[in-house]
Formats: C-alpha cells, structure tokens, sequence
C-alpha cells in the first residue's frame, strides 16, 4: 500500500501559534516522521509520498524558500546524528539543483542509511507532477524502439505503485501539480486541518473510512 500526503498548512499553522515560519515548518517535518513512523508500524504501507516542495513554491518569496531551505538541513543534520529515529528508509524526489553542495552532499549520505525494513518515506521537493509527464514522454519518445520499456518507466517514481490514499491538509481540494498522473484511481481525502495539526487518530478514521470503499479502478 502507498500513501501519500500533501503537506499544506504549515505557514498558516506558525501565525496561528505566533511562531516563526522556521518553527512552524520544524513542526510539521516531525509531524512528517511522527505519522509515518506510527503508518509504516500499524500498516502493511510500504511507500509514504509527502509532497514538501513544488516547483511552484520557489515563486515564493527568497525569504520563504531561504527558510525551507534552513529547515531541511536542520532535518537532514538531525538524522545524520541519529536525533530522529526511524526503521524506514528515506528518498527525495525533485529537482535538486537550486540547493547546495551540502544540503545536497547529506541528502546523499540520508539517502544511503540502510535499514533493515524495505519500507520507503518519499520527500518530493521542487517536484512537478506535469514537468514529470512532460520529461517522461519526451525520453519514452527517444527509447520507443526498446520494446521492453513502458511510459512509466521514464517517470520519476520508477517502480514505486501509485498510491492508494492521498491526503491534503489546509483546506484547499486540488492536487496542485503533485503525482497527477498516478493519481488516477487513488482515493482523495482533503482535510481542514493545518499540517502540524494532523494526528493519528485523523489517520485512523480516514483508513476506516479507505478500507469501506470498493475500488473498482474504472471497471
């Protein structure tokens, strides 16, 4: 099973609390590791997508991007000294160019911790879902005489399943250009809640709610 999450809500939640930006996305990277710990221990989920960071979002302001810049490197040093905790491995997806040597340098070194368990946190930053189908095509159009391969062969989540619930935090209902192509059949849940906000027991009712669904994917 695979679940994915669109994180949003995580500025809105650090005004609310008269927190600084830099803290409120703290929040909600652990709430990040918080859920997907409790999801990959109560679950057969092997795959866990958050969407972090769109292409869209480096629009935003220098000072914005300039703080989720800070609060991934602060992550990314915490798991490297082993503050956060987890029996699953860790993969970003995007495009890593706008970040530097080090940022880059320690996503490497997270991406390579080996665990035990094959389960797998999917971080999507500077991710567009349209660039994906876009780049695919083009390289599916260049490889076509290779029998052998399919589209999604080309696409930036090669051999990861589309997933099977997606949930959007903070109240907007559109996917906002994250997975729009695997998402064709999955279940959407779209809640009021603010990221940091989010906690099992929302996580519990919504997979009551999933499992109640009969999933006839367009027969």
């Amino acid at each position: 099973n695979h679940v994915a999450f669109i994180m949003d809500g995580n500025n809105r939640w650090s005004k609310k609390n008269n927190l600084s930006k830099f803290k409120g996305y703290m929040e909600g990277s652990k709430t990040l590791i918080n859920l997907s710990n409790f999801i990959f221990k109560n679950s057969n989920t092997k795959y866990i997508s958050a969407f972090a960071l769109s292409k869209n979002n480096l629009n935003r302001s220098k000072n914005l991007i300039t703080t989720l810049k800070k609060v991934l490197l602060e992550f990314l040093n915490k798991k490297i000294d082993k503050q956060i905790l987890t029996d699953f491995n860790i993969k970003f997806i995007g495009d890593r160019t706008f970040l530097n040597n080090d940022i880059n340098s320690k996503i490497d070194l997270v991406e390579n911790f080996e665990h035990q368990s094959k389960k797998l946190l999917l971080i999507y930053i500077n991710y567009s879902g349209k660039d994906d189908i876009k780049q695919a095509a083009y390289n599916y159009n260049t490889y076509k005489n290779n029998n052998k391969l399919k589209f999604e062969d080309f696409l930036q989540t090669k051999d990861i399943p589309d997933p099977d619930i997606l949930i959007r935090t903070g109240s907007y209902k559109r996917l906002s250009d994250f997975l729009i192509y695997q998402s064709t059949f999955t279940e959407l849940f779209f809640m009021n809640k603010l990221w940091p906000d989010l906690n099992k027991r929302d996580l519990l009712r919504i997979f009551t709610n999933f499992y109640k669904i009969e999933r006839k994917f367009g027969r």
